[in-house]
């Protein structure tokens, strides 16, 4: 008996997969980044005013967790892919 399978798949969805593999392997290596924002670099990445991150970190839940007066990007960028995900399953 053998163990072996043989699976024929088209070269768009190989390039698909491959795609998808590697965005994911960026996405958890960046989300393990350490590196701390202040609320002007947190804006900056959502598109929004350091008023409004002011804002939004008075609403308990609204933002992902500070570490005093910094977040951490790797939690930033996990907090916002969870979001997505999110918001996909919702939408289905």
């Amino acid at each position: 008996m053998s163990d072996t399978t043989i699976v024929t798949v088209s070269r768009d969805d190989l390039a698909k997969m491959l795609e998808d593999a590697v965005s994911k392997a960026v996405a958890l290596a960046a989300e393990s980044s350490q590196e701390m924002w202040a609320a002007s670099d947190l804006a900056r990445h959502l598109g929004v005013s350091a008023r409004t991150i002011s804002e939004w970190a008075k609403q308990p839940g609204r933002l992902p967790p500070k570490h005093g007066r910094r977040w951490r990007r790797g939690e930033v960028l996990r907090w916002e892919r969870t979001a997505a995900d999110a918001e996909k399953g919702g939408a289905q």
